[in-house]
């Protein structure tokens, strides 16, 4: 099983990031937007994706992930590459756990610009039935 968060992205107003929002459908229906940056997933996901929303402005290219509480560090298991369909997944263990993740977006076509996102939580603590 895995949770799919989809995600909405523009440059910011700097032109230095992105900013981001996280939804439940790939439509970015406001009504099914996820509230600030703490995504709460089931705790059986096993795997969260990162999915772009329809609205997206920006290309998801990939994410780096830490489990907060744990050693710092980072190594070739803590990054994943966007697949052909611009999502971007990792696990998630069966205790519940805290990831903190930076989503990295590109402009379509050709490169100009790298945008890292601010720093959305993953929160395996959620109910089977997680919205």
């Amino acid at each position: 099983m895995s949770y799919t968060v989809y995600v909405a992205a523009e440059p910011s107003a700097d032109g230095n990031f992105a900013v981001c929002e996280y939804f439940t459908t790939s439509d970015g229906n406001p009504d099914n937007q996820i509230d600030g940056s703490e995504i709460h997933i089931p705790k059986e996901a096993g795997e969260c994706i990162f999915a772009p929303a329809e609205s997206t402005s920006l290309i998801l290219i990939g994410a780096t992930f830490k489990t907060i509480g744990s050693v710092a560090g980072m190594n070739a298991s803590n990054f994943a590459p966007a697949d052909d369909f611009n999502n971007v997944s990792f696990s998630m263990p069966a205790n519940t756990i805290t990831k903190g993740v930076v989503l990295l977006f590109s402009t379509p076509g050709t490169v100009q610009n790298l945008y890292p996102s601010s720093d959305p939580q993953v929160i395996n603590d959620g109910p089977s039935n997680c919205p």
